[in-house]
């Protein structure tokens, strides 16, 4: 069962401090790494993989107002042990503190290698809203630690985010390796309402002679003249007192 086995706290700012705790999840697993690049797509590390059954959690507690946050910073698969105890005589009079003597991350020009569910807790702590006490916080992210750690020595591991990603990335990638065109031919929409195929010839557009343009003129004369006004206003829906009202302007200069 994963368990605390050390907890430190030291002050980063006047209002700031950091809490480390250090968690041993009882058996060594297995740490896939992946290196994170500004510059180029993330990728996992090749194996071997180190093993380690201990992980650094950093928590900042805030103090603003006379009210204390405290936000998830990160988590470090690391190598620890514990120091000798202190003996006088047969006595123990101090007990050996823990000490971390390797942190399985790393940086490199070409990038950042990181635990390969690093995302997982970060999403874990913006998920669930990020306002929690401090032993509600470090509960939370424990419980998640434990869970994984369970999966990856079952041999079944829970994939990680990163892995949810790229599996996303890959069937997309697949999807459209023909184009857009290509991934949606099949489909009943795009059969229902086909595009014009791109290298085809484009479609003709139609354009209107003169004498078809020309054709529809001189109706309205025809009718002003073969209809009666009263008729016509019938026709049209105007009423011509409306209009006869509007034809006087005086009222513009009283």
């Amino acid at each position: 069962m994963t368990d605390i086995v050390h907890h430190k706290r030291r002050r980063t700012a006047w209002n700031e401090s950091r809490h480390t705790y250090l968690i041993d999840i009882g058996n060594r697993i297995e740490i896939p790494l992946v290196l994170v690049s500004p510059a180029a797509e993330s990728r996992v590390l090749s194996p071997p993989h180190p093993e380690t059954r201990y992980f650094e959690i950093e928590v900042d507690e805030v103090t603003r107002g006379g009210s204390k946050t405290y936000v998830f910073q990160n988590i470090f698969p690391v190598r620890a042990g514990r120091k000798p105890d202190w003996y006088l005589l047969r006595f123990r009079i101090r007990r050996g503190e823990w000490t971390v003597t390797e942190r399985l991350h790393s940086r490199t020009p070409d990038g950042e290698s990181q635990w390969i569910y690093t995302d997982d807790f970060n999403i874990l702590f913006l998920s669930s809203g990020g306002r929690h006490d401090l032993d509600m916080l470090v509960s939370l992210i424990t419980e998640r630690l434990d869970e994984i750690a369970a999966s990856v020595m079952s041999g079944t591991p829970r994939p990680s985010q990163f892995e949810n990603q790229q599996a996303c990335r890959d069937v997309l990638d697949s999807m459209f390796s023909d184009g857009v065109d290509g991934a949606f031919r099949t489909t009943v929409l795009y059969q229902q309402h086909p595009a014009p195929v791109p290298h085809g010839d484009p479609p003709r557009t139609v354009f209107l002679s003169g004498e078809e343009i020309c054709r529809h003129h001189g109706r309205i004369d025809a009718l002003m003249a073969g209809a009666a006004p009263v008729d016509l206003a019938a026709v049209l829906n105007v009423n011509l007192d409306a209009i006869e009202e509007l034809d006087d302007m005086s009222w513009l200069f009283e």
